[in-house]
């Protein structure tokens, strides 16, 4: 499908300092200009994989997409892929998303078993010699389904949501559990590690306000108090998480039919309570695309929310919205051949020379256009640099990733009828 118009684009408040209200989104659109945002080239395969399994190596040519508003082709330019298979693509034997807990020797994947956590180990060994022959991945003999919300990790606890929306901490490893937060049933969680054996759970929960029913975001500390996230006035359809130093930042969408502010929002343990920083709107983009969401790529020195975003009335990509303390009020816009939706996007929180992403997007810029994965890199600027292509997109609805001590990315893909799971080393 082609993205809906999002021309009127802008930028709100310090992430710490005065913050608009969401009643005055409109008047922050109008604040802002063009010259807030950048548009940076992106590569693009003009074939996809020749078969409906992931593309086994890296032999895909790639377009460059120029960076005026308006996509042009700028010219074929052929390159193989700098990243290499080490492991799979290797066919899970679950069918669903998973969180990913990685050690020096094991990546685990998490799933979300009705309410409780599931675990697949995968060994981490040393990468093979390119000159090594490959291991052949033996295919499961059996698969299980899991819920399509999966488990979120922080520290040595899983949280897992349930048919009914309740939320259940499990200590890795052990039976453990216990109910600490409620949520719609189907929505999304969010998790992050908070001082000292402390985490932060964010919720999505419908409300009834002036306007209606309203969805809105939600944190609770540990077991504790639940207390409101997003503003007064302000619904949230997606929300996320991550550690930032002592503290969390927290990051949620509030789709509304004619834009999308992008909200941020520190959180900190003061006294044993949790602490809620001033609500800034970091990003206010055009109407909603179908299955909007949003993820976090971060490193030590920068944090960006990814959304998948129409620019403008014909163009369509990933924003990547700076989220820094102090902000910049910067955004980088990476554009895509057409528009998608859902239009699925992983990335890591954990790796120190830029983050690591994989994206669902269309090859061109025709109506039908197969889907592809593409691996790339975010660096701390938000400018993402593309891998190449590493497999078919088309059903991929989840995607999930890590880095281990090797240096080498792993890659959780699929959806509710398949997961794979592969390991890539990048030069």
């Amino acid at each position: 499908m082609k993205a809906r118009s999002a021309s009127r684009i802008a930028f709100g408040a310090a992430l710490l300092g005065a913050v608009p209200s969401c009643a005055r989104c409109n008047d922050s659109v109008e604040s802002k200009k063009s010259e807030d945002t950048r548009v940076v080239a992106s590569a693009s395969s003009p074939t996809p994989p020749s078969s409906s399994h992931p593309a086994d190596d890296d032999a895909n040519a790639a377009r460059v997409i120029a960076t005026s508003p308006s996509i042009v082709d700028a010219g074929a330019v052929s390159r193989a892929s700098s990243c290499r298979l080490v492991f799979g693509p290797a066919e899970q034997p679950f069918r669903g998303p998973a969180a990913i807990v990685m050690t020096p020797r094991e990546l685990s994947l998490v799933a979300n078993d009705h309410g409780k956590p599931r675990i697949f180990p995968v060994a981490v060994t040393r990468p093979p010699a390119a000159s090594a022959p490959r291991v052949t991945v033996r295919q499961p003999s059996s698969f299980v389904s899991m819920r399509s919300t999966p488990c979120e990790i922080a520290g040595s606890y899983a949280y897992c949501p349930e048919n009914d929306g309740t939320v259940y901490r499990t200590s890795i490893g052990t039976d453990d559990t216990k109910a600490v937060a409620k949520g719609r049933p189907g929505a999304r969680i969010a998790v992050a590690s908070l001082g000292d054996g402390h985490a932060v759970v964010a919720t999505l929960d419908t409300r009834r306000t002036s306007e209606g029913e309203v969805l809105q975001a939600f944190v609770t500390l540990d077991d504790g108090k639940t207390q409101r996230l997003s503003e007064e006035g302000a619904g949230a359809i997606a929300v996320r998480m991550v550690p930032r130093g002592r503290g969390a930042v927290a990051v949620y969408l509030d789709a509304r039919t004619a834009m999308v502010p992008v909200h941020a929002r520190p959180l900190a343990l003061e006294n044993g309570e949790l602490s809620l920083g001033s609500d800034a709107v970091v990003f206010v983009g055009g109407p909603p695309e179908l299955g909007i969401d949003v993820t976090l790529a971060a490193t030590a020195r920068s944090l960006h929310a990814l959304v998948p975003l129409g620019r403008g009335a014909r163009d369509f990509g990933m924003v990547a919205i700076d989220v820094r303390d102090p902000p910049k009020e910067d955004s980088v816009w990476s554009l895509y051949p057409n528009g998608l939706d859902p239009a699925a996007i992983g990335a890591t929180t954990n790796n120190a020379d830029g983050a690591w992403v994989s994206r669902v997007r269309p090859v061109d810029a025709s109506a039908h256009s197969p889907r592809v994965l593409e691996l790339g890199r975010i660096d701390d600027t938000g400018v993402f640099t593309s891998m190449g292509i590493i497999a078919d997109g088309g059903h991929v609805t989840d995607i999930a990733m890590a880095t281990d001590a090797f240096g080498a990315v792993w890659i959780l893909y699929g959806d509710s009828s398949i997961t794979w799971l592969e390991r890539r080393i990048c030069s």
